[in-house]
């Protein structure tokens, strides 16, 4: 768990994680450089966690905490239900336990190091077969992680579980669609083609089999599981993630500048892992106006969709959606949106084929493609596009509400030959 100046939300979550029934778990939690008491805190409570275990006769562990339901309904901080250090000791269970490592990029502790290098220290001091996280303002009910372990022994074929969310705090109607079309999302198969629409499951929900992820760094060029892309005074992008002073990206040219979660989802579903949702609320997402899935410029719409169409080029290129090479990619959709998806697309295109011959270079079509929802789903229309025997071509549906990219997909279904028609969704 990374955190950095994480009050008031801190003590509840903590408390939440330490308080899981029915496992046992060490919560590994990377201070980074806090100087809003988050790191005295939690040092103070490492020490009496300390302090239990060696007291035999301690009622450390005895008392469930009662204030899960209070903590899940605030978004203010100013209602935050405050709980001390010792409090957190005492209500932890006795097969819960913590660690605080301390990230600094200075002698002074003054620059963070920001979320991807902390995640990375925390991966790299935990000890457990399977492997979890948590933001340092969400919660998670008692018997999450012991939901999320019982899922991946029920099924072997999962490389991480994942749960559905739930909001709590200051909701707004964009999220609470956000959190109806994710809950929506169960099958490997289903969360996997919905990472081009949005954020399939919040990575944080998760519980990954470790050998999966040592496997997703192993193929990682800079060796790191998480990759932190940041742009500098200069505008290039570095990789805060693999040094604290930042080295540059391989890849990362200026127009990479996205989350660390979007791009760890892309990554992980892009070498071929599989993850499965367990249908139950297993994770409480803080909502709040400070939070920084609100405020950070990197995860506006232009760089989320430019992080979806750099992912989407990639997989085209190496067969994903078609064993046949593609020779068009074809964009759906109108207005700006059909502007701003080609205009992604073609940029990855010249970015990503720059050795390649011209003749395996795909085109990209665009305007003869513009076209409303209800004109693609007229009688007759996707099968007059679809060339006879021809799986080269692979559409591509810009669609950013759930309803229109329903009546496609239903369309598509209906074809002859569906398994002939490469396509994916995008928003």
């Amino acid at each position: 768990m990374p955190a950095r100046n994480a009050m008031p939300w801190l003590a509840a979550c903590v408390e939440s994680v330490l308080t899981q029934r029915d496992v046992a778990l060490e919560l590994v939690v990377g201070d980074d450089g806090s100087d809003d008491g988050t790191r005295e805190w939690l040092l103070t409570l490492e020490r009496a966690l300390e302090a239990r275990d060696s007291n035999a006769s301690s009622d450390a562990g005895t008392r469930a905490s009662d204030g899960f339901a209070e903590d899940a309904l605030t978004g203010d901080a100013t209602r935050a239900r405050r709980r001390g250090a010792e409090d957190v000791a005492r209500a932890a269970s006795r097969t819960c336990e913590m660690r605080v490592l301390l990230l600094d990029r200075d002698r002074e502790g003054k620059s963070p190091s920001g979320q991807g290098l902390a995640l990375n220290a925390c991966f790299e001091a935990s000890r457990g077969a399977l492997v979890g996280e948590m933001e340092s303002d969400d919660l998670r009910p008692p018997d999450a992680f012991r939901s999320l372990a019982d899922a991946l022994e029920a099924n072997a074929e999962w490389d991480a579980a994942t749960s559905r969310i739930e909001l709590c705090g200051t909701e707004r109607e964009g999220m609470k669609r956000f959190e109806r079309w994710q809950n929506g999302l169960l099958e490997p198969r289903e969360l996997a083609r919905g990472r081009f629409i949005e954020i399939p499951a919040l990575r944080a929900s998760a519980l990954f089999r470790r050998a999966k992820l040592e496997e997703l760094r192993a193929k990682t060029p800079e060796g790191a599981l998480y990759r932190d892309l940041w742009r500098t005074d200069d505008g290039a992008v570095s990789d805060f993630a693999t040094c604290a002073r930042g080295t540059p990206a391989p890849d990362a040219r200026p127009h990479r500048w996205w989350p660390v979660d979007s791009d760890f989802w892309h990554r992980w579903f892009h070498h071929g892992f599989t993850v499965g949702k367990v249908p139950r609320a297993l994770y409480y997402w803080r909502q709040y106006d400070a939070q920084s899935t609100r405020t950070h410029s990197r995860c506006s719409l232009e760089q989320l969709r430019r992080c979806k169409a750099y992912f989407l080029v990639a997989a085209a290129l190496e067969g994903q959606f078609s064993a046949t090479p593609l020779r068009e990619i074809r964009v759906y959709s109108v207005g700006e949106t059909l502007r701003a998806w080609s205009e992604a697309v073609r940029r990855e295109i010249d970015c990503q084929c720059p050795r390649r011959r011209p003749s395996d270079i795909p085109r990209l079509i665009v305007a003869p493609r513009a076209h409303k929802p209800a004109a693609l789903c007229a009688s007759g229309f996707l099968a007059r596009d679809v060339d006879s025997d021809d799986d080269s071509v692979l559409r591509v549906f810009a669609f950013g509400s759930e309803r229109p990219r329903e009546r496609v997909a239903a369309a598509v279904a209906a074809l002859a030959r569906p398994d002939r028609f490469p396509h994916v969704f995008v928003a």
